[in-house]
């Protein structure tokens, strides 16, 4: 951890322990460390283990992204989610689970990216040679959130087809596919499966959450989740050379065919206009929920 992250850090926890109207022995002990070892910390003398700042959070009642990284305002906007769509009658989940998704991508990628930086190491997105496989990180995540927000009925089958299914708690629970894709990229995998999908949608944006169409920085945002059932003719297949082995991509009308769930319309990597003509009815809906908040 490089000493201007340390005394950022310091100032921001004594910042919140002093909001929270807490003393250094109160927190301390709520956090099961010394008092000295805290003072040392709020100092920028010493730096947290991940273990130790996330005690520290939970001692002043905030979650580990709060704490390590106030500015970025990580969190999956309620008034991002389309809480009517058709496509939730056919599941047994409500808006809440892809919230609780989109959240659950967040918290755990600000949480490894803390252990990182404390490191002095580039953040996740910039640790792997290709984009797909933080695609696969990133889905894990989602699943998982949506699981645990469930009520017990999903289970995550990982590593195989599809990536969500009944725990046996209810009948008749579908099996969900999720899958991944950067920017306008239409998501694909290597065979052709009919079924349920929820795709989701991200932008490499900076930790400010600022983005611009073009550019990429270090810092996964969702902007899109859809969700729908795809046919075997819904995919376009090939076996070029240059691809890995064979592929099955989304056509571009069955992911418009697809209802929205959540939209970020800060972050859309389309333009404004061409956006309007193929979703311009959930963004009207998502800007008049901001204008009413």
């Amino acid at each position: 951890m490089d000493d201007e992250f340390k005394s950022e850090l310091g100032n921001r926890i004594k910042e919140l322990r002093e909001l929270h109207e807490s003393s250094l022995e109160e927190v301390a002990e709520a956090a099961d460390i010394h008092r000295t070892t805290l003072g040392k910390i709020e100092r920028g003398e010493r730096e947290p283990s991940l273990s130790i700042a996330m005690r520290i959070a939970e001692a002043l009642d905030i979650t580990i992204t709060e704490l390590t990284n106030p500015e970025s305002f990580r969190t999956a906007n309620r008034e991002y989610v389309i809480e009517d769509a058709d496509i939730l009658e056919e599941v047994p989940f409500d808006s809440s689970a892809i919230l609780n998704g989109v959240e659950e991508i967040y918290e755990n990628l600000d949480t490894i990216d803390f252990a990182l930086r404390r490191r002095g190491l580039d953040p996740l997105a910039e640790q792997f040679d290709e984009y797909a496989a933080l695609s696969t990180v990133i889905g894990e995540f989602f699943a998982s959130g949506v699981a645990g927000a469930s009520d017990g009925l999903y289970r995550v089958n990982a590593g195989n087809f599809p990536d969500l299914i009944s725990s046996g708690k209810q009948s008749g629970v579908p099996g969900i596919e999720v899958k991944m894709a950067m920017e306008d990229n239409q998501p694909k995998g290597h065979i052709a499966k009919p079924g349920m999908y929820v795709v989701v949608r991200y932008v490499l944006g900076g930790r400010d959450r600022s983005y611009e169409r073009g550019e990429r920085k270090d810092t996964p945002w969702v902007w899109e989740v859809r969700m729908g059932e795809m046919e075997k003719e819904q995919f376009n297949e090939s076996d070029t050379e240059g691809d890995s082995g064979k592929t099955a991509t989304f056509t571009a009308d069955a992911l418009w065919d697809f209802d929205c769930l959540y939209l970020d319309p800060e972050l859309i990597p389309y333009t404004r206009s061409y956006y309007k003509k193929k979703n311009g009815d959930v963004l009207r809906s998502v800007m008049n929920q901001q204008q009413l908040s």
